[in-house]
């Protein structure tokens, strides 16, 4: 049988066992080629995945308040979107003196993004730098020494890219954490 036409595609040939390995390479080529041209504007069409729920190291749900209240003194996984691996990040809110003189103790606060733990060279699990822990934090890859600062942006290669980021909300009434691919500009750019 020959071969025919699909989407400005041509795939033309025998589809007998017997032809040449070659041509049958050459129509397979072209058949993928044929077939990631004509589908990527479905691929880019798709939507992302809705919010997801942040699961612990035990699979348990994790809330704002009971993050907040525990001593994360040390970066810890949890798991967000896609299953994958993201450090919760927490800033420290100090408030300004009231009338009095006296200020109000600092209060800890989520960050509205999560930073994927996965090292953006060749995928490898980042960890907390130990190096940096008295001081600013960061991350650094095991595997080949790329390091990251705090925001995830490369200090040292050979990654190519900063980490990844995950939008992290609280849902309303009970508080329960959600992470959803970011969209827009990057937080970590902002003046």
């Amino acid at each position: 049988s020959s071969g025919g036409s699909s989407g400005g595609c041509f795939i033309g040939g025998s589809s007998s066992s017997s032809a040449p390995l070659a041509s049958r390479r050459a129509a397979i080529t072209t058949g993928i080629g044929c077939a990631l041209s004509s589908g990527a504007p479905a691929a880019a069409a798709r939507k992302p995945s809705p919010p997801q729920p942040v699961t612990d190291r035990n699979g348990a749900g994790v809330t704002e308040t009971a993050w907040l209240s525990a001593d994360h003194s040390r970066a810890e996984l949890v798991l967000g979107l896609d299953g994958d691996p993201y450090f919760l990040l927490t800033e420290t809110v100090r408030p300004a003196a009231g009338s009095e003189g006296e200020a109000a103790p600092p209060t800890r606060r989520l960050l509205e993004y999560a930073i994927k733990a996965e090292c953006t060279h060749l995928g490898c699990l980042v960890q907390e730098d130990v190096a940096l822990l008295a001081g600013p934090g960061g991350f650094a890859c095991p595997c080949h020494g790329s390091k990251y600062d705090a925001t995830g942006a490369v200090t040292r290669g050979p990654a190519p890219a900063p980490l990844g980021i995950a939008r992290v909300t609280a849902r309303e009434p009970d508080g329960a954490l959600l992470m959803s691919a970011w969209e827009g500009d990057d937080p970590r750019r902002r003046a």
